[in-house]
């Protein structure tokens, strides 16, 4: 009879490492896109193969034992050397096809990436894109992501950033609010009025409501979804501040300071260094900066037949 233990795998580490950093096997989950009750069972085997408990349950969650935080470093390198390794043999792939990870705003997506998308798999019908999309960032050293839109410039040395031009925004309310409220005046913050903003404070955001103070404003509504932020401006909820292209194409609102130039964000294209050769990489980030392009004047100004229309209506 063989009594040789059963081999284990790198798979099985990963389940581990997810646990033991977000205590929780549903947080593990998410990350790894499958079940908690995958996880719950292959951390046990993992734990019954190396015949020790690496994980304890406690009233907060999940905690590492010391079998588990003897090898958690040894687990780390392990997870380090196999993201290299796909990296890095992905990176020398000819084929324009597979899974490219793609992660954005929502705003962009709707703009931009999705149509970019759509055409980009007529010529290519093999692509599958992942798309993620909100404020967090991934990352993409570990391959949360293959590839980035940001609005802020990432400092890690091993991503490749190219410039892809400058997204405006400006401040939008509807104009029943703004007959009720007033007008705040420019320079003077926006005490005293209602604003729509994110539950937390992105990098790309800064510096808020185009440099004004929110000093004595009221908070109306958080969420980190720009269509949502948009849609609670449109129903005379407060002042949000919406990306030029889609505030000027919703008719429920208008600029606050409709002769005020946006303020202006750079956007960036990232990736990772080992995958900037990957043809399926290649294909996706040329498409979407080619997109970019063709709509630099609307990503920076807006919709200027709107914009007009809107000044001429503060003016009456």
């Amino acid at each position: 009879m063989n009594r040789h233990p059963a081999t284990w795998q790198w798979d099985d580490v990963r389940f581990f490492l997810a646990v033991a950093r977000t205590g929780s096997l549903s947080s593990a989950a998410r990350m790894l896109r499958v079940g908690h009750v995958t996880v719950g069972r292959r951390i046990a085997l993992l734990e019954k193969r190396l015949g020790v408990v690496l994980l304890s349950r406690t009233p907060d969650g999940f905690s590492t034992t010391l079998a588990g935080q003897a090898i958690l470093q040894q687990c780390a390198a392990m997870e380090s050397a196999a993201l290299d390794l796909e990296r890095i043999a992905a990176g020398r792939d000819s084929r324009v096809s597979g899974t490219v990870r793609l992660t954005t705003t929502e705003a962009l997506a709707h703009q931009l990436v999705v149509p970019a998308i759509s055409a980009l798999r007529q010529a290519h019908p093999e692509l599958q894109i992942d798309l993620t999309l909100g404020v967090r960032v991934l990352d993409i050293a570990r391959r949360d992501a293959d590839i980035a839109i940001r609005l802020a410039r990432p400092a890690t040395p091993e991503l490749v950033c190219r410039k892809l031009g400058e997204v405006g925004s400006s401040l939008y309310a509807s104009r029943r609010y703004l007959a009720k409220h007033g007008t705040p005046r420019r320079g003077q913050g926006l005490g005293d009025f209602d604003v729509i903003t994110y539950t937390g404070a992105p990098a790309a955001a800064r510096p808020f409501f185009m440099g004004e103070s929110l000093e004595g404003a009221r908070v109306a509504t958080r969420c980190d979804n720009p269509l949502v932020q948009m849609r609670a401006a449109a129903d005379h909820s407060g002042i949000a501040e919406l990306a030029c292209f889609l505030g000027d194409a919703e008719p429920d609102v208008v600029r606050v300071w409709p002769d005020e130039p946006p303020a202006l964000r750079t956007a960036w294209l990232v990736v990772h260094q080992d995958l900037r050769r990957s043809a399926r990489i290649k294909v996706v980030a040329s498409a979407i900066t080619d997109a970019f392009h063709r709509q630099l004047a609307t990503l920076r100004n807006g919709h200027a037949v709107k914009r007009s229309a809107a000044a001429a209506l503060a003016r009456t």
